[in-house]
């Protein structure tokens, strides 16, 4: 589990958002965030795909749920994701009207859109997001 890189997607309309990525094995907090189910750029590509937007108080609880079967995390699986993308937000009306732009941004498929539209990214400061240590030896 570890952070890989944070990447700016710009939606849109024009903004930049800077997301943090995780590879998917990561646990995290229960913090509130925009979190997205994407596959990261390969070689000279600045593109990603988005397969999967939601927002959530509580990411590591979020993820649980999305797990389930037939849930977000086993549809964005079969169509190859392999990063979380994450925006951390505390405030619900903030996370609502971003999702809501990334959701009309990219239609992503598990989002019962039409397709998993590219997003731009380039390179970005790290967001601040904390994740759960791992316990060693066990």
């Amino acid at each position: 589990m570890s952070r890989l890189t944070t990447l700016t997607l710009t939606s849109h309309r024009g903004r930049d958002y800077p997301v943090e990525l995780f590879s998917p094995d990561t646990g995290f907090t229960d913090t509130g965030a925009v979190y997205l189910y994407l596959k990261l750029p390969e070689g000279r590509s600045r593109q990603v795909q988005v397969f999967y937007v939601g927002e959530t108080c509580a990411l590591d609880a979020q993820l649980a749920e999305d797990r389930r079967p037939g849930g977000p995390w086993e549809r964005a699986e079969a169509l190859g994701f392999d990063a979380i993308g994450g925006l951390a937000l505390a405030r619900p009306e903030d996370r609502a009207m971003i999702a809501a732009e990334f959701i009309h941004s990219w239609r992503p498929p598990c989002n019962d859109g039409h397709g998993a539209l590219a997003g731009l990214a380039g390179l970005a400061a790290p967001a601040p997001f904390r994740v759960k240590r791992a316990m060693v030896g066990k």
